[in-house]
């Protein structure tokens, strides 16, 4: 699959995309070997090596996080006045656009999936689908 490589660094949580494109100018970005400076530049996901400060990217079309959330902080991706659960994530995570499936009360503590698939987050939490979350 081929796709932007600014598209690409931002899905993966690198920046944002003109984030992205000021570190394609200052040559933090390398693909197969080679400085890339232009944010139009197509990859292939499957076969191409991209780096970002000489650490390779692999892309991940969906990730999946377990937190133990806190009590005092809300299940939500964002709120003006408490903090939340995405506020505890630190970087690359804190770039990808992750949300909670489900939710528990502010003073609750406990197993919290934090992802980006929207399908499985569905699928999770719809009462037709019949999931079980209780712990035995």
């Amino acid at each position: 699959m081929k796709i932007r490589i600014d598209r690409f660094l931002c899905h993966m949580g690198i920046g944002s995309r003109s984030e992205i494109k000021k570190y394609l100018k200052t040559c933090r970005v390398k693909l197969n070997g080679k400085f890339e400076k232009s944010p139009n530049t197509q990859v292939d996901i499957e076969k191409d090596e991209i780096l970002f400060d000489d650490e390779i990217v692999i892309y991940k079309e969906f990730t999946y996080l377990m937190l133990n959330k806190p009590k005092d902080y809300i299940s939500a991706t964002f709120d003006s006045k408490l903090p939340t659960v995405l506020d505890l994530l630190e970087f690359p995570y804190s770039n990808m656009e992750l949300f909670p499936v489900g939710r528990l009360d502010i003073d609750t503590t406990g197993l919290l999936i934090l992802t980006n698939d929207g399908k499985f987050s569905y699928n999770v939490t719809n009462p037709k689908k019949k999931v079980n979350k209780n712990i035995l």
